[in-house]
């Protein structure tokens, strides 16, 4: 099946899940060490872990045929995994935490690849956004009303116990464009991902850079909860091949880092990969998210981090259930890496 198709057969079907979780489509068996794996968008750098190993054959070492497919953003990733369309995802923390709690979706996050938000505030070095309590009284532009980088912006200002209504939005697109905005005064600054935020700095522009830290898990991978108990081997399998693919891009060089990034890019379509420095700045800074918590640790679900973010989540007010399923499960890490 095309792409295309898939997608739009497979968002149809999810389409109703949510409002109606009793609502379930009907699937067929899924065949033993076959997975679906879907991204939040376009591939990027960012999921080189997946990307990596499937390129380089350590899924298929680990007997799991994986499919990679790119989606169409983070809820996508929560509401096909929900409805079995696909096996497992990569998705925003606070977005599927609030899937989970608010609208009971059957799906269990049982790793977290980057520990903290991939997200950045991008400003410019003649008026720069150097601490979260710089943005008070600014204009700030999100690339989408309500989505999780704005939810990522509502939670670093109450961290940092900023008043949020202080802080005025304007929609921007997520490119180079954006910092025009800033040029002409319309915007403060903008938020990007870290990907963009490097592509900016490669082609000259005067930028600033805030790395983004709203105290939730950043991104994590999603399963259904009666799709990842049936087939726990081939999940087992799954992220012990996912963290081997991570532990051997830490620990590349740069001319091993420009190797992997070129094998992936004969493989997947990754925009902006063949600018070998602009793709090793990208690998470097997204190496960093897996390793916040702990090296040794790549993948695995923080608990502490899980508890600061859901009792942030819930002084936002963006937790309005009480959370009756539980928000993450280290299960399959530990059988795959203790």
């Amino acid at each position: 099946m095309k792409r295309r198709e898939f997608l739009g057969s497979a968002a149809a079907a999810a389409a109703t899940l949510l409002p109606f979780p009793g609502l379930m489509p009907v699937v067929h068996a899924q065949e033993k060490g076959k997975l679906t794996f879907l991204t939040p968008s376009s591939f990027s750098l960012a999921f080189s872990p997946i990307l990596y190993a499937s390129a380089a054959g350590i899924f298929a070492k680990e007997g799991v045929d994986l499919k990679v497919e790119a989606g169409r953003g983070a809820a996508q990733v929560v509401q096909l995994t929900a409805a079995k369309q696909v096996q497992t995802g990569r998705t925003g923390g606070g977005n599927y935490m609030m899937a989970r709690v608010n609208n009971q979706a059957p799906v269990i996050a049982f790793a977290t690849i980057a520990q903290r938000s991939p997200f950045a505030v991008i400003s410019s070095k003649d008026a720069p956004i150097l601490k979260p309590q710089d943005l008070a009284g600014k204009t700030v532009g999100v690339q989408s009303a309500g989505g999780s980088m704005e939810a990522t912006l509502d939670l670093m200002l109450l961290r940092s116990k900023v008043d949020a209504k202080s802080v005025r939005r304007e929609r921007v697109a997520d490119s180079a464009a954006s910092f025009g905005m800033i040029e002409s005064k319309r915007v403060h600054a903008f938020l990007g991902n870290t990907s963009a935020a490097i592509r900016l700095t490669a082609a000259n522009y005067p930028v600033e850079t805030m790395r983004m830290d709203d105290g939730v898990p950043g991104q994590v991978y999603v399963a259904e909860d009666s799709v990842l108990a049936a087939n726990k081997d081939a999940f087992v399998a799954f992220l012990r091949a996912a963290y081997r693919s991570a532990q051997e891009l830490i620990a590349m060089d740069d001319a091993a880092l420009a190797k992997a990034v070129a094998l992936m890019r004969g493989k997947f379509d990754i925009p902006g990969s063949d600018n070998t420095p602009i793709a090793l700045a990208d690998m470097r800074a997204n190496r960093e998210l897996w390793m916040t918590a702990d090296p040794k640790h790549v993948l695995r679900n923080v608990e502490s981090q899980w508890a600061e973010g859901e009792s942030l989540l819930r002084q936002a007010g963006l937790l309005k259930q009480p959370t009756t399923k539980p928000l993450y499960t280290n299960e399959i890490w530990e059988a795959a890496n203790g």
